[in-house]
């Protein structure tokens, strides 16, 4: 006796699995302390499983939880947004040595925030700055849920 047995397509491995968006490393940077803490109010990277971003400075002295810059991760980050020309400058320097380390890699977020150092400039207009800001998080969320 034989059975006739309808041939299976078979789906490629990992077809049925859940894939988790990328972790991404943003570090909000501006030239002092009080630039950087009247900016992260506006800049709020809240979803589930998302972390927040470094909060630094160029500033020698820094407070809790905003760093030196020389205390960021090298090597890790994926975007730079800054809050005036001095920190967009040095954001850009911190990049290209980023670029140097053997294992620093975009990923697809080279694809879906192709700017890797993107300046705000919280001082020269405090109101388009805090709009720009909260329009740059919903971005950086909405690319974070496109990479799973």
């Amino acid at each position: 006796m034989t059975f006739d047995v309808p041939s299976v397509r078979r789906r490629p491995f990992g077809a049925y699995l859940m894939s988790m968006p990328q972790p991404i490393h943003v570090v909000l940077l501006g030239s002092t302390v009080d630039i950087v803490r009247k900016a992260k109010k506006y800049f709020r990277l809240s979803a589930p499983g998302i972390g927040p971003p470094y909060l630094a400075t160029l500033d020698g002295e820094c407070s809790d939880p905003i760093r030196r810059l020389d205390d960021v991760p090298t090597g890790l980050i994926h975007l730079w947004v800054t809050l005036d020309k001095s920190a967009f400058l040095a954001s850009q320097d911190r990049y290209r040595l980023d670029t140097q380390h053997p294992h620093y890699d975009r990923g697809f977020y080279g694809e879906l925030l192709p700017n890797p150092c993107v300046l705000v400039d919280f001082e020269r207009s405090p109101t388009t700055a805090k709009k720009e800001l909260s329009k740059l998080a919903d971005e950086i969320i909405s690319a974070w849920y496109d990479t799973s």
